[in-house]
């Protein structure tokens, strides 16, 4: 999701993490201005365009994604307290979030098209050079690590994303984890290839922003079916860590003790909770003026 970020772009990004502090996502708006200025200065009139953009992008996430989130949860919750969580529901989970991701989008694309035609070529240059920082910095920090040192970092990642969910883990859940790590394909510098991909056909998208035709068509295939731009190599390499993944959530899943399962409970009602009075807060504060 690196490459989201054409103006209101990073709300996608902002509004989705902040999901987890509810005071992070009721200003998540201003989160998301902050944000843009990394990346290129808007001059006045720009910046209200912008502002009334991820102020309404805000409030229709809250009000009509946030419970639909929370419905989600609930069922993922049930099935987990019922152990009646299987490859199937994970699945349809995934698909859920695919189909919640292209609701995003297609929220977000009638911004895009309005907004980045009205860069100017100081703003589109300014912008590209920031990516090009961002996918250098990528790069180098990437450099810092020969393979081994890489899985070991992945390890250390996955066993403390797990630790947050499951409390301390058992023997056979760090070796599971361990397990998942050496079948997993290492992926980090194909995607930075990716990504080098997407941002100079984004560029060359920048270029024809005054095309409205060819814009809109190259900007809808960036948004939309990304993929196209990704090799065969990363593609194969991302079903296969899925696949891998999937199988390692329901190994974990069937592992859990009985303590770990109340953690896992608890924590997914808070977030439903919190995602239910999110929704709650800004439809009785209703739109923005």
């Amino acid at each position: 999701m690196r490459y989201a970020v054409m103006l209101v772009a990073v709300t996608l990004v902002l509004l989705l993490s902040a999901c987890s502090s509810q005071l992070g996502y009721r200003f998540a708006d201003t989160l998301v201005e902050w944000k843009l200025d990394d990346y290129v200065e808007l001059n006045e009139q720009q910046e209200q365009r912008v502002d009334t953009a991820i102020t309404s992008l805000h409030y229709w996430h809250a009000t009509s994604e946030l419970p639909f989130y929370a419905e989600q949860l609930q069922q993922l919750r049930d099935q987990v307290a019922n152990k009646q969580l299987d490859e199937a529901n994970l699945i349809a989970v995934y698909e859920q979030v695919f189909v919640a991701w292209q609701r995003m989008l297609n929220g977000l694309r009638p911004y895009a098209l309005e907004l980045l035609p009205d860069l100017t070529d100081a703003q589109v240059k300014q912008l590209m050079q920031k990516l090009d920082e961002r996918q250098q910095e990528e790069r180098d920090e990437l450099a810092e690590y020969d393979d081994s040192e890489l899985v070991q970092r992945t390890r250390k990642r996955a066993e403390k994303n797990a630790r947050s969910w499951l409390g301390q883990l058992t023997p056979l859940q760090e070796r599971l984890i361990r397990s998942w790590v050496t079948e997993r394909i290492p992926t980090r510098a194909l995607w930075l290839d990716y990504n080098e991909k997407w941002q100079s056909t984004f560029q060359e998208t920048l270029m024809i922003r005054h095309d409205t035709e060819r814009f809109t068509s190259q900007l809808d295939m960036l948004m939309f079916e990304p993929q196209q731009l990704r090799s065969e190599q990363l593609s194969e390499s991302i079903q296969t860590n899925q696949d891998a993944t999937l199988s390692l959530i329901l190994k974990l899943e069937q592992s859990l003790t009985d303590r770990q399962r109340r953690r896992v409970l608890a924590k997914l009602d808070g977030y439903i909770e919190d995602m239910r009075e999110l929704a709650e807060h800004f439809r009785q504060q209703g739109p923005a003026n």
